[in-house]
């Protein structure tokens, strides 16, 4: 039975957001993305979950919106096994804000909705949503392993079997929450085991290998994105089982990162009919979202894919079935 982690020490921060910025619709976006784990928990707008720093510490956080639409602020308590200080209060205030994209300027994108009218549907559905980050770069590089050739649902069982038998278990303000096992536990780990315990397959020996990296140094995901985008895609692709498609999901440098369902969605919206073969038409696709928006196609890729059933209906297309 996994042992509980119980933080009894805590500290409260009073965030500001730029505008415009929804908290509900970003920590917690409507085709079920989690922030930071799949076991957080949300209720009545209030956000329980955990985080694990680069430095390997692990917290509790309890986030909810503290403003109006007018004035956005976003108030987080941290949980903590002992007393922060100010350089631990410090680093977590700039990773959370950092994280919950609180200072980034979305006006350009929000401007193309005067003249594109895709974009424009999207920005009516879901103002004030933000892309957000994760400051561990772990939980996104096993997302991306589990995500190869493998249907959502068996990626979803794969990444709860991994979290319930070798992740944390967290508990503060009366809450439990699962987190991501570090990558130290899976470097460990034997690949039998990763094998019959986690159904991982193939993966378990790219997830071993990739632990085993990131433990000796790796890059963290703000390091990575201070990088420009092609030399944090490279630096990604260097990790035994991350290819294109994967490096475009860890990336913390908004991508594109288009895979046989999504293909069939953007197929529809970009060139208005369905992909015979979705898979040849990907490099098309992300020519013309690189053309159309830039650098905001990740936006955009983003808002689509949490906004299909209003473009189902848009579109009298039931999108969420491609």
């Amino acid at each position: 039975m996994m042992a509980i982690k119980n933080l009894s020490f805590s500290i409260a921060f009073k965030l500001r957001a730029a505008l415009p910025y929804d908290f509900p619709l970003t920590v917690h976006k409507p085709a079920g993305w989690s922030l930071l784990t799949p076991f957080e928990i949300f209720e009545d707008d209030i956000l329980w979950t955990a985080i694990r720093t680069p430095s390997g510490e692990t917290f509790g956080l309890k986030l909810t919106s503290a403003g109006t639409v007018k004035r956005p602020e976003v108030f987080c308590r941290v949980y903590s096994i002992k007393k922060l200080d100010t350089n631990k209060r410090r680093e977590l205030l700039s990773t959370i804000t950092w994280m919950l994209s609180l200072k980034e300027d979305i006006r350009q994108f929000y401007a193309l909705a005067e003249h594109d009218l895709l974009v424009k549907s999207l920005v009516e559905d879901l103002y004030g949503m933000r892309r957000t980050k994760r400051p561990d770069i772990f939980p996104m590089l096993v997302l991306a392993v589990t995500l190869q050739m493998a249907p959502i649902r068996r990626s979803d069982q794969m990444m709860s079997l991994l979290i319930r038998e070798y992740g944390e278990k967290i508990g503060f303000d009366g809450k439990e929450v699962l987190y991501w096992p570090s990558p130290n536990k899976i470097a460990n780990a034997e690949i039998g085991e990763l094998e019959e315990k986690c159904k991982l397959g193939y993966r378990a020996k790219f997830l071993k290998d990739i632990a085993q990296v990131v433990c000796k140094g790796f890059p963290t995901l703000r390091e990575l994105e201070k990088m420009s985008a092609e030399e944090a895609k490279a630096k990604l692709m260097e990790l035994n089982g991350i290819g294109e498609y994967s490096a475009d999901i860890v990336s913390p440098h908004p991508g594109f990162a288009l895979d046989v369902w999504s293909a069939k969605i953007f197929s529809l919206l970009l060139l208005g009919e369905e992909a015979e073969s979705p898979r040849s038409i990907i490099s098309k696709l992300k020519k013309i979202a690189e053309d159309r928006w830039g650098k905001w196609k990740g936006y955009v890729f983003t808002y689509v894919l949490n906004d299909l059933n209003n473009l189902s209906r848009r579109f009298n297309v039931n999108f969420a079935d491609l």
